[in-house]
């Protein structure tokens, strides 16, 4: 039996399509392109249901990383301390910034930002402006141990929450919640994905959201430009896409989570290491990872599922250290590199089904 990665003909089914249409077919009569009224609905929607203050919708997630950054008022020269497991936007957006990133390590369990590395990096380099967390596969990033390390020492945080839509920190309050910054990528493999780019950024409170807002728009503010921004508005379109498809968004989050316990159940006593239970009903179940015992084994598993027809991904095939345009950057790296050697994704979307899930575990314990 073939168990895809992904499964985009369920999610993007007929009637989705057809609903989507007739609100193109809205915009498109109203020349309403830009920051229309699904932008507004959806940033409240959404602000709503995490439980956050304020939502702002931008361009992608990546630019709301950067945006995060200049919202602290990070600048060229100053240091950003990053998990070093990450996608490649994360240490991007700190290059992009003109700043310098410092890579810290992970736990070696989850890949999440690992609160003694970074409590070694911050007294090594007192000068460290920012921090990004990484709520990575889903799973929540320690942030309320990592929350008086930085506070202690004046550091802002923004979280990557580029995964991480419904999921739950461990006190379980909602990701985006916090009194940080946290992002967002609407990309369309996410959680709850556009039919595009699109991404946003929720905030504590008006003053950081009035700021955001201005970045998102050239530095506009009502008196005046104040401010360089840039171009990062959501357009209409990808609105109206988010604000129907959140319709859906809460129940496919309850559905990735069976999947992530059938899955649980059935390979926690097989060969492949899993994260720890604990995250089972708080993580946003992006991703589901398994780790095996070293690079070739994992490169070995990927191979004996594709020939079986079974999709699998490498999230991540190196650590960020290991990038060619980020191995002079200094921090620690060690289990890292060792984490991304080792893990391999399998499919996890809301409309795996029983069969496929028993599938995929046949195969998995076939291997060995």
């Amino acid at each position: 039996m073939a168990v895809g990665f992904y499964n985009f003909k369920e999610l993007h089914n007929e009637k989705l399509q057809a609903d989507i249409i007739e609100r193109f077919k809205e915009i498109v009569s109203k020349n309403a392109f830009v920051e229309g009224e699904y932008n507004t609905k959806f940033e409240q929607e959404f602000a709503d249901y995490i439980q956050a203050n304020h939502c702002l919708l931008l361009a992608n997630g990546t630019d709301a990383l950067e945006i995060g950054l200049q919202a602290y008022d990070i600048k060229p020269g100053d240091k950003v301390a990053i998990s070093a497991i990450s996608f490649f936007a994360t240490v991007e957006c700190v290059i992009n910034q003109g700043a310098h990133p410092i890579f810290v390590d992970v736990d070696p369990e989850t890949g999440l930002i690992c609160p003694d590395s970074l409590e070694r990096i911050v007294n090594k380099y007192p000068d460290i402006k920012a921090v990004i967390p990484v709520h990575i596969y889903g799973l929540p990033a320690p942030i309320e141990k990592i929350q008086p390390i930085c506070d202690a020492k004046g550091i802002a945080i923004v979280e990557d929450g580029a995964q991480s839509h419904g999921g739950k920190y461990e006190n379980g309050k909602m990701i985006g919640s916090s009194a940080n910054l946290c992002t967002y990528s609407f990309y369309p493999t996410k959680n709850l994905g556009a039919f595009g780019d699109a991404g946003a950024i929720t905030a504590p409170n008006k003053k950081m959201a009035d700021k955001i807002m201005s970045i998102r728009n050239h530095g506009r503010s009502p008196d005046g430009h104040k401010l360089f921004g840039r171009n990062s508005r959501c357009d209409h379109l990808q609105a109206a896409v988010l604000d129907l498809k959140f319709q859906s968004f809460p129940k496919q989050n309850e559905q990735r989570k069976e999947v992530a316990k059938k899955y649980f159940d059935k390979l926690k006593d097989s060969k492949v290491e899993l994260v720890p239970e604990k995250y089972l009903d708080i993580s946003s179940w992006h991703l589901f990872p398994i780790r095996l015992s070293n690079k070739e084994e994992k490169y070995a598993m990927k191979e004996h599922l594709s020939k079986k027809g079974i999709g699998s991904a490498l999230f991540y095939e190196k650590a960020m250290p290991e990038e060619k345009p980020c191995v002079d950057f200094p921090g620690e790296k060690e289990k890292a590199i060792e984490f991304a050697a080792k893990t391999l994704c399998i499919p996890m979307n809301p409309f795996v089904t029983d069969d496929e899930i028993k599938e995929v575990v046949k195969e998995i314990k076939a291997f060995f």
